[in-house]
């Protein structure tokens, strides 16, 4: 039917007929009354739910300007408030992704029980903040109060840690007022680093004052942020007393190949790793063989079943651990780099599985690893229990901290949008003590409006409160976890 009639249509056209001298005048006048009845009843009442109040007080300005001065003017007050309102909404936006101390988030270096001990005590140093979106000015101003207030507050801070991995684009002004920011929390005694900054934004920062050796990219070992989070971590642990977990070999001792002069320092530093003897070492070593593998070299490669379990020498080996999650951006995921004795995909050894992720050497300098066949691993089961052991339970942490790592990385990623910034326990309840703080005034509009200039009393401000604001989200954040404690003693143990 829908062939028929456009082929009836087609000929009428190509005929040349006068079809509408055959019509009343009415009728087709009726036709364009109806249809302009009908857009008027769509777009001035019935529009009222679709676009709210300030879309249909435009849409009247519209129709009553093009009426009296003509369609020109009509469209030109349109495109005016459309661009006005648009600038609006960006200038109201939050750009905080997510805000995190110490307390929950780590450096993929693995550290000494030592370290690992004062950097708990001393977690409250450190924060992370995590901006997303376009950063213009309206958004800048609000963190930078937000920041301002924040560190009044908790006066524990001395390192922040600014991650731009989810910014999508940045302004001069915006990149003024970070460098205004940077300068005020140093006169606070807070030292600010940068994370995952773009080529042309870090040019930026530079111009306006920052140094640029607070702006950290990747070095071939960790990515920007691990590195900038390891800056923070190693100057908080500066004032200790400890040493590095295992420092590298010397350069005299750094070798393209492995020395047989240096090999019982091998088994002594490997058997201190493991926790056994030196002749337990030796056994193992002596069915396996020694190896020095090139700086960036792959060790093993995630996905794949390796035959043999590489060991690396603590003191003399570096080797970095990654996983890649499928990211359709940036380099795979970093989740450890370690100095001490490591093992290398355990899981392709004792359980026959693929490598759930990849160990290289970093770029630093040549690591001597010991490589052990599947078999003879399998049989220390039965012949030396006790090493056999020692290997699991080793093998057993390192998945401990991979998954650590991986849920720190999941727990960050959480944030932003709709979900409001993600925060961990010391940050929410210090952000939702700011309810009551009168600089945080541009931040805390009312959804009521304030007669004859009264203040609400502060019992009210809490009602008053923007819903999508920094600090609700804190609140909502400590609300949530509290329910989520409760249901959790609430179910019963069986």
């Amino acid at each position: 039917a829908s062939l028929v009639a456009a082929s009836l249509q087609l000929l009428l056209w190509l005929s040349g007929v006068p079809a509408m001298n055959f019509f009343p005048r009415f009728l087709l006048a009726g036709i364009l009354m109806n249809l302009g009845l009908v857009m008027m009843l769509e777009w001035l009442w019935i529009a009222r739910h679709k676009v709210g109040k300030l879309g249909l007080l435009v849409i009247y300005a519209q129709v009553i300007s093009s009426a009296v001065f003509g369609l020109l003017p009509s469209v030109l007050i349109g495109v005016t408030v459309a661009c006005a309102t648009a600038q609006a909404q960006l200038m109201s936006l939050h750009v905080l992704k997510f805000h995190v101390s110490g307390k929950s988030i780590k450096s993929a270096v693995h550290r000494t029980e030592g370290q690992k001990k004062r950097l708990t005590h001393l977690s409250d140093q450190i924060e992370a903040m995590g901006l997303e979106g376009h950063l213009g000015e309206g958004p800048m101003v609000k963190f930078a109060t937000y920041l301002r207030a924040y560190i009044k507050e908790n006066r524990h801070v001395r390192y922040i840690l600014f991650d731009f991995g989810f910014v999508q684009g940045t302004n001069p002004s915006a990149c003024a007022l970070l460098a205004k920011l940077d300068n005020t929390l140093a006169d606070s005694l807070i030292s600010v680093v940068y994370a995952n900054v773009q080529q042309e934004m870090a040019e930026r920062l530079a111009r306006f004052g920052i140094d640029s050796s607070k702006i950290f990219k990747n070095d071939g070992n960790f990515a920007s942020f691990q590195c900038a989070l390891k800056y923070c971590e190693d100057m908080v642990l500066s004032s200790s007393l400890d040493a590095e977990l295992h420092p590298l070999a010397t350069p005299a001792q750094q070798r393209s190949q492995v020395s047989d002069e240096l090999i019982p320092t091998y088994i002594a530093e490997l058997a201190k790793g493991l926790s056994c003897s030196t002749q337990q070492v030796e056994a193992v070593a002596a069915q396996g063989h020694w190896a020095c593998r090139s700086p960036g070299a792959t060790l093993v490669r995630q996905g794949n079943v390796a035959n043999t379990l590489q060991i690396g020498v603590p003191g003399f080996s570096e080797i970095v651990e990654r996983i890649d999650v499928g990211e359709s951006f940036g380099p795979a995921h970093d989740v450890s780099v370690d100095r001490s004795t490591v093992l290398c995909a355990p899981e392709c050894v004792l359980y026959g599985e693929p490598a759930r992720t990849s160990y290289s050497v970093t770029a630093m300098a040549p690591s001597i690893v010991l490589a052990i066949p599947k078999d003879v691993v399998q049989e220390l089961a039965q012949k030396d229990t006790d090493l056999f052991n020692r290997i699991t339970c080793l093998a057993a942490r390192q998945i401990l901290r991979r998954c650590d790592a991986l849920s720190q990385a999941v727990e960050l990623n959480k944030g932003g949008g709709w979900r409001g910034a993600t925060f961990d326990r010391r940050t929410a309840e210090v952000t939702a003590s700011l309810f009551t703080d009168d600089a945080l005034g541009s931040l805390r509009t009312p959804t009521v409006s304030r007669r004859n200039g009264q203040t609400p009393p502060p019992s009210n401000r809490r009602s008053l409160q923007r819903r999508d604001s920094i600090m609700e989200w804190a609140t909502n954040w400590i609300e949530q976890r509290r329910t989520q404690i409760e249901r959790r003693s609430s179910v019963p143990f069986t």
